[in-house]
C-alpha cells in the first residue's frame, strides 16, 4: 500500500540498527545522517511525504538532513517525540492514510486509535534492507560481485 504520510518515531528506529545504536555514545549526529541515508529511498517508495521525528532539545527541523519528500524534525523539550507523533496523526486530515513506523507498544495503540496504520521498527528495517539488496541484485548477475556503478539509479 502507497500511503500520504509516513511519520517514524526516529530513536525508536535507530536502536534497531546495532551499529548505529553504538555510534550513539560517541556520534549522535552522525548516527541520524547514516540512518536517514539508509531509509530515505525505502520512505519515498511507501509514501508521498516522511517525517522522521526525534526526541530533542533542538526544536525544530533539520535541513541538513530533510529533502523534498523527508522532513526531519526535533520534538520540543517539553514534548517527547512519541507526543508529537501522536498529535501529528491526530490533526492530520486522513489519517487512514498515515503509517507510523514505532515499536513502543502504548505509540502503536495510541495511533492506531486514531485510525493511522503502523509498522515495528524492526519490520521496516527489514524492508530498507531487502529494498537495498534489490537495487544492486537487479543489475549482477548470481555469483558476480557488485561495482560501484551498480550501486547508482539507471540512466544516472
Amino acid at each position: 500500500m502507497h500511503y500520504e504520510w509516513l511519520i517514524i518515531d526516529g530513536y525508536n528506529l535507530l536502536h534497531k540498527v546495532p551499529e548505529l545504536a553504538r555510534m550513539l555514545g560517541t556520534d549522535i549526529q552522525g548516527a541520524r545522517h547514516r540512518l536517514v541515508r539508509m531509509i530515505e529511498e525505502t520512505a519515498h517508495n511507501m509514501a508521498r511525504q516522511t517525517t522522521i521525528v526525534f526526541d530533542g532539545r533542538e526544536a525544530g527541523s533539520d535541513p541538513a538532513l530533510s529533502s523534498k519528500y523527508l522532513e526531519v524534525f526535533f520534538s520540543p523539550g517539553n514534548l517527547s517525540a512519541d507526543s508529537v507523533i501522536e498529535r501529528l496523526v491526530c490533526k492530520c486530515q486522513n489519517p487512514e492514510k498515515t503509517l507510523v513506523v514505532t515499536s513502543d507498544h502504548a505509540e502503536h495503540d495510541t495511533v492506531s486509535s486514531a485510525g493511522a496504520y503502523t509498522m515495528s521498527s524492526e519490520e521496516f528495517m527489514a524492508k530498507c534492507e531487502a529494498d537495498a539488496k534489490k537495487t544492486v541484485s537487479k543489475r549482477t548477475r548470481p555469483g558476480q560481485e557488485p561495482k560501484l556503478g551498480d550501486l547508482f539509479p539507471e540512466g544516472w
